[in-house]
C-alpha cells in the first residue's frame, strides 16, 4: 500500500469513528433512565468549559458547592425501609424541609438525614432554626433526632440551602418527587445552584432491579422568576420586604452628605485586595459616629459560604482617606456568619454585582448618594436593596436584579 492509499484508509477510519458518536442534543434527547452510559466520560465533555447537564453524574461546569452523596454505593439505599418522600413528609411535620439525602452515620450505618428549619421558609435565617433531622432508615418506623447547628459549616451550608429554597417555586418534596416518578430511587437532595439559577441537585438510582444499577445527576430548576427590572419602591421595600434589615443612620440619611467618599468608589478600593464584596451600608458606629461598613469575602464569589470567609470592613468615610479596620466573622456570631452567607448566596444567582448595582443607583437619581446596598429577596427573585439619598433630602429605595 503506498503512503497516498494508506493516508485515506485512515482518514476514513477517523472519520466513521467520529460519525458514530453522538452529539451533545444526541445524548439529551437520549435521557438519563434508558441506559446509564456515560457520554460525557467517554467524549471529554466533563469540565470541558461547558455546563453540560444532560451527563450521568454532575459536570463540574455545573457545579457551585463541592456537595455530593458519600453513599459507598448507591444501591446502599436499597437496605433503606422508608423512601425520601415519606420521610420528608414526616420531617415537614418539624418544619419546611430545605436539604435531604441517605448517607453514613459516624459509625458508617445507613443514615437518612432531613434539614426541617424551625420557623417558615420566609423568617431570615438569623431568626430561624437551621437543625437536622436524622435516623436509621433500616428501622421500622423512622425514628430520627433532632439536632440543632451552631457551627460555621452547618450554618453556612444551611443558610444557603434556605436562601435557594426561598428563591424556589417548587419545594425539595416536588424534586424529589419529579425525578423519581419513573421508578428512580432518590437518594440525595440538595439546594444548588446551576448557571446563576437556584434550584435542586438530585441524584437517583436507577435500574435498581436490574443487573447493572447506576447512580443519576439531574438538577431540577426551582421555577423562581428571573424577571430583571429596575423598580423604584418609594422610601422603602414595604410589604415586599424579605430581611428585617433596615438603614441605621439615627432616622438622619443626610448625614452621609458629611462623606468624603462615594460608595462605589470604597467599593472599587476594596475589590483592589479582596476577591468580591457582599453588602455595603453607611451607619452609626458604636461611637454615634458615621461609618462605612462593606462587608467581603476572602475568596471569589464563585465559591458557596462554607468554603468560603467573610469580613467586615468598617471606617471613617469623613476623612480624607478612607482606611476600614478588617473583621473576620466566625461562630460564635451566628448572626453575622448567616447574614454573610445568605448575601454570598444571592450574589451567586445574579449576574450583577454589588458594584454594578450601586453604579446603576447612582445613575438614577442626579446627585443622589448611595447609603445602603444589599442583596435581597423579592418573590422568588434575587436582587439588591438600594437606599439613595436625594439633593432636596428625601429617601428613595430600589429593588434592581
Amino acid at each position: 500500500m503506498n503512503k497516498q492509499i494508506l493516508l485515506m484508509s485512515l482518514a476514513a477510519c477517523t472519520n466513521s469513528a467520529t460519525s458514530s458518536n453522538p452529539t451533545k442534543d444526541d445524548v439529551r434527547a437520549e435521557g438519563k433512565a434508558d441506559s446509564g452510559r456515560d457520554w460525557c466520560q467517554q467524549l471529554g465533555w466533563y469540565g470541558d468549559g461547558v455546563c453540560d447537564d444532560f451527563c450521568v453524574k454532575q459536570d463540574p461546569d455545573c457545579a457551585t458547592d463541592d456537595r455530593a452523596p458519600e453513599l459507598n454505593a448507591p444501591t446502599d439505599v436499597l437496605g433503606s425501609k422508608i423512601t425520601m418522600s415519606d420521610a420528608l413528609a414526616q420531617a415537614e411535620r418539624t418544619g419546611p424541609v430545605i436539604e435531604a439525602k441517605f448517607e453514613p452515620d459516624d459509625s458508617g450505618n445507613l443514615s437518612l438525614s432531613t434539614y426541617p428549619v424551625g420557623k417558615p421558609l420566609a423568617v431570615y435565617p438569623t431568626d430561624n432554626i437551621l437543625q437536622e433531622l436524622a435516623g436509621d432508615p433500616t428501622q421500622t418506623p423512622w425514628a430520627p433526632s433532632l439536632e440543632q447547628f451552631h457551627d460555621f459549616e452547618h450554618l453556612a451550608t444551611s443558610t444557603r440551602d434556605l436562601t435557594l429554597r426561598e428563591l424556589s417555586a417548587v419545594s425539595i418534596a416536588d424534586a424529589v418527587n419529579e425525578v423519581g416518578e419513573d421508578g428512580a430511587i432518590v437518594y440525595w437532595a440538595v439546594p444548588t445552584i446551576q448557571e446563576n439559577r437556584a434550584g435542586y441537585g438530585v441524584w437517583a438510582l436507577y435500574n435498581a432491579t436490574k443487573k447493572h444499577p447506576y447512580g443519576a445527576y439531574t438538577f431540577v430548576d426551582g421555577g423562581g422568576s428571573s424577571r430583571r427590572q429596575t423598580l423604584d419602591l418609594g422610601t422603602g421595600p414595604g410589604a415586599g420586604a424579605t430581611d428585617p434589615r433596615t438603614p441605621e443612620l439615627n432616622g438622619d440619611p443626610t448625614i452621609v452628605r458629611t462623606s468624603q467618599i462615594k460608595m462605589s468608589d470604597a467599593l472599587r478600593q476594596m475589590l483592589a485586595k479582596y476577591p468580591a464584596v457582599v453588602e455595603a451600608k453607611f451607619e452609626i458606629g458604636d461611637d454615634s459616629k458615621l461609618s462605612l461598613s462593606i462587608y467581603t469575602t476572602g475568596s471569589p464569589a464563585t465559591l458557596d459560604a462554607k468554603r468560603n470567609t467573610f469580613f467586615e470592613l468598617a471606617g471613617d468615610p469623613t476623612q480624607a482617606t478612607y482606611a476600614p479596620t478588617e473583621s473576620k466573622f466566625d461562630v460564635p456570631d451566628e448572626e453575622h456568619v448567616t447574614k454573610a452567607a445568605r448575601d454570598l448566596t444571592l450574589v451567586q444567582t445574579q449576574t450583577m454585582e454589588l458594584l454594578g448595582a450601586v453604579e446603576k443607583a447612582e445613575s438614577l437619581i442626579s446627585g443622589g448618594i448611595v447609603y445602603w446596598a444589599i442583596p435581597t429577596i423579592r418573590g422568588t427573585r434575587a436582587g439588591y436593596g438600594v437606599y439613595i439619598l436625594a439633593p432636596d433630602g428625601t429617601s428613595h429605595y430600589y429593588f434592581l436584579s
